[in-house]
């Protein structure tokens, strides 16, 4: 029921950053390309390189340096507006923290779970895990006093193209 509907691969000419960009619009229905290698997108956040390859995302300053699934930068990324360098460290920090507590033996539960636990209970908040692990299907999400976001952060649907 919470899966999407099948996306058919078409082909698509696209280069990237020559005749479309990431935040250009998508095809209507959307679609799925396959390529033969992989893409790397590089930004740089003021003095900070990012990267984006093979799904994943690495903040490349030696300390501050993190990896974490693109599908999280970009949605973190969005509701952090104008705060991005914050939210560079704010990742780099939760990195060490979840690196810490599984070395001790803590597994956080997966979405599958967490998902079931939000319509039993009626969830609309996601206290406590990891700001890069917190699934986006919570309006809000945090731990403590750090708020990884809340329903009106970011993009909202009636902003949308």
């Amino acid at each position: 029921v919470d899966d999407p509907l099948l996306l058919l691969e078409r082909e698509v000419h696209a280069e990237i950053c020559i005749n479309w960009v990431f935040d250009q619009e998508i095809p209507k229905g959307g679609y799925v390309r396959i390529l033969a290698e992989s893409l790397l997108w590089e930004e740089r956040l003021g003095k900070t390189r990012i990267r984006t390859t093979e799904g994943l995302t690495t903040c490349m300053e030696p300390h501050r340096g993190w990896t974490i699934a693109s599908s999280s930068w970009n949605f973190l990324r969005k509701r952090w507006l104008d705060r991005e360098q914050e939210l560079i460290t704010v990742i780099q920090e939760e990195t060490k923290r979840t690196e810490e507590k599984e070395e001790a033996g803590y597994r956080s539960p997966t979405w599958s779970i967490l998902r079931a636990l939000q319509k039993i209970n009626k969830a609309k908040r996601l206290e406590g895990e990891a700001i890069m692990s917190a699934p986006p299907f919570f309006q809000s999400a945090g731990r403590g006093d750090l708020k990884f976001w809340r329903e009106d952060d970011g993009p909202t649907e009636e902003q949308r193209p």
